[in-house]
């Protein structure tokens, strides 16, 4: 839906106002990985006689999937290790021993950072020197206290240069040396602030690159080991990843594959992952890949990404393929993008022009992956299309593309899509502005109030708006029908509670409370019992949870869990109790 990703959007934006979006870190084993041989540990291809056989349950007894969660210094998500890889891109300050520098104020001076080509600085003006900036720094486990790991962690880094520690962490002297620094990291909401003071000094070159902020007792394994075993354990459960957030698809600038992220990128927030750490962590899971290719993403790109997949990810695993993420949806510049394409190629007066050029898309992209690169083995792909779900008749020139289709091409859906793909929210309209005081009257009931909530978002009739969870399954069986027509199967490639404070109701601080109890209330469990019986119900297959693992706050409470801490939750344990009870149901072909 699309509440979810203005939250993200203004938390991202917001901080974009003063941070810089610096180019991505770097594990030092990595850094001397030729370029053409840039894998993760530089695995070999996968083979279907190298790759272990499947146990046949597994599968079968994973019938959901899951969103991860995108990248950020104040994510609760935690998924690596090395914390450098979700660090704040580089921002500038002045030191306080150069009052000339202060007195320019900064002027946003990251603009102007000397980087190399991975996003390590290699120079810094010298401080009386008239500069609007003398030192660069970084936030890692920013305003999320509890939620990460507290004592020890050593800095590993190469170059020469100086570098402090401020906020929850502190250089414990007599234990750091060149290139190892020992802090000490204790649990506040500050986080850790890594200021960069001075670079290659004696101009040689050696400026300080790959920083790598590990808890000391994985020092040793992390490079081989990389991903946080206390989120593995949260996240293998699934049946299958979605990509969209890692990828930082929304607006996504990517276009050749040069400019793909890298494992080199000195942090991959702002950027994204690596298709190498996703197939990576698909395949030690043993779960299906969800990938989204960016909107503006030439064929070469779209081409180079399969082949890389083909060639690493588990042939006993399926690769999901979706162009961008929510065409449909005018917040996103994809959105725009198509519309500008579309009318550009078949009319200015052409009303739909954006989702018949998405479907001709979504088309194109499939064509490749199957036809092009996988060829003989195309049933490792499953390739989708995504509609608004409550739009209905939005899919028409998705799936049918008339204008496409008069130049000579078969439509849409019958260039080897499997999927109509739609989405599976509920909010009971509970965080709407137009509730809100009869919403927050409820909390002066003997129960606080969740009666009424729950029974608005299972029944309806309390608010004047619906969205409970019986509108949503409807919907369901309209695009089910939809789907079965087409010869498609119906996934939902997002879901599950959209119970947000919206249009200015985001701003009370008793409902935002309020909803975010609701969330966490045990009643959630029953009441995703209830969308999910409805989902497999009206011929719903694969149901992708939005999100993994997400602190809660005004802009929604979109995690399953909401940090790593947390051995379950309400919403969690639904999913997993689903899977349980209710093994696929679907062939997996």
């Amino acid at each position: 839906m699309t509440y979810k990703k203005v939250s993200q959007l203004l938390i991202f934006f917001g901080m974009a106002l003063f941070l810089a979006l610096a180019v991505p870190p770097i594990w030092s084993k990595l850094a001397q990985i030729k370029p053409e041989s840039n894998v993760l540990n530089s695995p070999p291809a996968v083979t279907s006689t190298q790759a272990a056989t499947l146990p046949k349950t597994m599968m079968t007894n994973r019938s959901l999937g899951i969103g991860i969660n995108g990248f950020s210094d104040y994510s609760t998500q935690i998924p690596f290790l090395d914390a450098f890889r979700t660090a704040r891109p580089w921002y500038t300050i002045c030191g306080d021993e150069d009052p000339a520098c202060q007195e320019q104020g900064n002027n946003n001076a990251e603009v102007k950072l000397d980087l190399d080509e991975n996003g390590w600085v290699k120079s810094l003006p010298k401080p009386g020197t008239g500069a609007s900036y003398t030192r660069v720094a970084t936030l890692l486990y920013r305003e999320i206290p509890g939620a990460f790991p507290t004592g020890k962690y050593v800095v590993l880094y190469d170059g020469e240069g100086k570098i402090i520690y401020e906020f929850e962490s502190k250089k414990i002297e007599e234990e750091s040396r060149p290139g190892r620094d020992v802090i000490n990291v204790t649990g506040g909401g500050a986080g850790i602030c890594l200021h960069i003071l001075e670079t290659d000094p004696n101009k040689t070159g050696n400026y300080i690159r790959n920083i790598r902020v590990v808890p000391e007792q994985y020092e040793k394994t992390f490079t081989t080991q990389i991903f946080n075993p206390d989120w593995i354990e949260k996240v293998k459960g699934f049946q299958t990843l979605r990509f969209m957030d890692w990828m930082e698809t929304n607006n996504s600038p990517q276009k050749e594959w040069e400019d793909r992220p890298k494992l080199t990128n000195a942090t991959w927030q702002g950027k994204g992952a690596p298709v190498e750490v996703m197939v990576t962590l698909a395949n030690r899971l043993k779960t299906d890949a969800w990938f989204n290719m960016p909107h503006l993403a030439t064929d070469d790109y779209i081409r180079k990404f399969a082949q890389y997949v083909k060639e690493h990810l588990d042939p006993q695993l399926k690769a999901y393929v979706e162009y961008s993420n929510e065409v449909w949806n005018w917040q996103f510049q994809q959105a725009h993008y198509a519309s500008e394409q579309g009318k550009a190629k078949w009319g200015q007066d052409l009303g739909d022009a954006w989702m018949q050029f998405s479907g001709m898309k979504a088309a194109q992209v499939c064509d490749i992956w199957k036809k092009e690169v996988f060829k003989e083995a195309s049933n490792r792909v499953f390739c989708v299309i995504g509609t608004q779900t409550a739009w209905k008749g939005l899919e028409e020139p998705l799936l049918n593309a008339p204008k496409w289709v008069a130049e000579g091409n078969e439509p849409p859906y019958k260039h080897g899509i499997d999927g109509l793909a739609v989405t599976g929210y509920f909010s009971g309209g509970l965080g709407k502005q137009e509730n809100l005081d009869t919403v927050l009257s409820w909390r002066s009931d003997p129960d606080g109030g969740f009666g009424k909530a729950f029974k608005q978002l299972r029944e309806g009739g309390l608010l004047k708006d619906g969205d409970t969870v019986p509108d949503i399954i409807s919907l369901f069986e309209y695009h089910s029908k939809v789907a079965k027509e087409k010869g498609l199967k119906m996934v939902a490639y997002e879901g599950g509670t959209h119970i947000v404070g919206m249009g200015g109701a985001e701003n009370n601080d008793q409902l935002t409370e309020f909803l975010i109890a609701i969330n966490k209330h045990p009643e959630m469990y029953n009441t995703y019992t209830m969308l999910l019986n409805g989902w497999k119900k009206n011929g719903g297959t694969l149901f992708n949870h939005f999100v993994d693992v997400s602190k809660p706050s005004k802009w929604g409470s979109w995690g399953a869990l909401t940090s790593l801490n947390e051995k379950g939750s309400p919403r969690y344990n639904a999913l997993i109790d689903f899977m349980k009870n209710n093994p696929t149901w679907w062939p997996r072909e």
